[in-house]
């Protein structure tokens, strides 16, 4: 008899041990989501000290971009205003100087260390006559 009860409790506690993983998971995806989800697009003529050590989405033009290895440098730009912004990885195909771009990542002393470029399939406020 106290075999099957040792067995049983060894059972119990794998599955609460099973069902505690399972939540941990499951509020660590709730709290990234979350975060992502409230991070703030600004574009370079309204970011400012308020945002520095915040993460966010900017957009804004490209301008002199230069790639060394995995290492992309370049500025977000808007009417007179620029945010340097610097990228460690692969860059999207469509990637160039003068597209729209989305810079998601940390701003701190005037810089933004992207973690995520996203580029403009369009610009303007109309679709393509070749994706309609």
């Amino acid at each position: 008899m106290g075999i099957v009860y040792q067995s049983l409790s060894v059972r119990r506690k794998a599955k609460l041990l099973v069902t505690v993983v399972g939540i941990l998971v499951l509020l660590g995806v709730l709290g990234a989501t979350t975060i992502s989800a409230s991070t703030e697009f600004v574009t370079p003529t309204n970011v400012s000290a308020e945002h520095s050590g915040e993460w966010v989405n900017l957009e804004g033009r490209v301008a002199d971009l230069e790639t060394t290895g995995q290492r992309t440098t370049f500025n977000v730009t808007e009417d007179n205003q620029s945010v340097p912004v610097t990228h460690e990885g692969t860059l999207p195909d469509t990637m160039q100087e003068g597209r729209i771009v989305v810079a998601k990542g940390l701003y701190e002393d005037g810089r933004l260390e992207a973690s995520q470029l996203s580029v403009r399939a369009h610009e303007g406020s109309e679709r393509p006559a070749s994706t309609e």
